[in-house]
């Protein structure tokens, strides 16, 4: 256990240094519109270089789907901006159709984008995949149909080693048919589409025998987890099936008995004692007072209590998504000034770590 919360230090080390980018473009395809240097995803990947930042817009079309054989940061603004009443002057989240990453993407970030259903197919290493939607919603308000569609994340190469997938909602882990190294799973919402039905054994996370992958943190709403001799820690299944095969798991939380109740499990636990269960799509995951998650986690004590679900641990969820990035969200420019009367200007800039 130890070794395995080590790596998970090293890779969130590994990651945590961004290269210095060459120029930044600024896509927007709101309808009207005449700023920004591009409206499609692949279209600015080709004309980008090596090391450059994306920035897309909100906006209600979307920007497409993307191949890349370059190392790309991507950032989009977040998603539920509206339903969290995220003062964003644009509440309007930035729509992809999926994106490939190929050999030459190596070190490329994924942070803020709206899958809405689609995939990140991941061909290469090292690869940093936050704060994303990878779900459709129903429009229902109960918790468990909420997640109606899903998107997937592919480990789809041999070469999908060092890949750090955290703090992203609704979506589903594949991977099969390739051993991998480095793989941490952290602080995401993980489901299998509602459309097959709350009580769906379809797999939200199938990935293969000699993988070697860390999941902290995370909240499992249902479907059924595949993995072997992978370490599960402070995780909460809402309701599915963990296939053991060799797994180590402590502290984690089930409504049946998925985990067992040795190393620090504990099953057979009410939900609905669990989580707020209010609010926005994703706030709504926050543990209530009095939460039997409360404390439950890995090397908690009394003075220093650790939390499991994916509000807690060294990346936990940001509601919405948002980038850790200034945002402006504010602007008063005065409309008339002099010389002896310069015109005043009010910015008003939120930033989220």
């Amino acid at each position: 256990m130890k070794q395995l919360l080590l790596l998970s230090g090293l890779l969130l080390g590994f990651f945590s240094t961004h290269t210095v980018v060459a120029k930044i473009w600024r896509l927007n395809n709101n309808p009207g519109t005449t700023t920004g240097d591009f409206k499609a995803l692949q279209e600015a990947h080709d004309a980008a270089s090596t090391g450059d930042t994306l920035y897309l817009e909100g906006s209600p079309n979307h920007y497409g789907s993307l191949s890349s054989s370059k190392k790309l940061i991507i950032i989009g603004p977040g998603y539920y901006l509206a339903e969290n009443s995220i003062s964003n002057i644009n509440t309007a989240s930035a729509l992809v159709q999926g994106i490939v990453l190929s050999d030459g993407a190596q070190g490329s970030e994924i942070i803020g984008l709206d899958f809405f259903g689609n995939s990140v197919d991941i061909r290469t290493s090292d690869i940093f995949i936050r704060r994303n939607k990878f779900n459709n919603n129903s429009g229902d308000s109960n918790l468990e149909q909420l997640i109606w569609g899903t998107g997937r994340i592919y480990l789809n190469s041999s070469t999908a080693n060092n890949i750090f997938i955290t703090q992203n909602f609704g979506l589903e882990i594949h991977g099969p048919s390739y051993a991998n190294t480095g793989i941490l799973i952290t602080n995401n919402l993980i489901a299998s589409p509602g459309y097959y039905g709350e009580d769906n054994t379809q797999l939200s996370v199938n990935i293969n025998a000699f993988t070697m992958a860390v999941f902290q943190n995370n909240i499992f709403l249902r479907g059924t987890v595949s993995s072997h001799r992978a370490s599960f820690t402070n995780n909460i299944m809402v309701k599915g099936f963990f296939e053991e095969r060799e797994n180590m798991a402590s502290n984690n939380l089930g409504n049946a008995a998925q985990f067992g109740t040795a190393d620090g499990n504990k099953s057979n636990i009410d939900m609905s004692t669990v989580f707020n269960g209010t609010d926005s799509p994703d706030d709504r995951w926050r543990l209530k007072a009095g939460s039997p998650a409360i404390g439950a986690g890995y090397g908690s004590t009394s003075a220093k209590p650790v939390d499991a679900g994916m509000f807690w641990g060294n990346t936990p969820y940001r509601i919405s998504g948002l980038p850790g990035i200034p945002v402006i969200y504010f602007i008063n420019v005065q409309s008339v000034g002099s010389n002896t009367d310069p015109i005043d200007v009010t910015v008003k800039v939120r930033s989220t770590n």
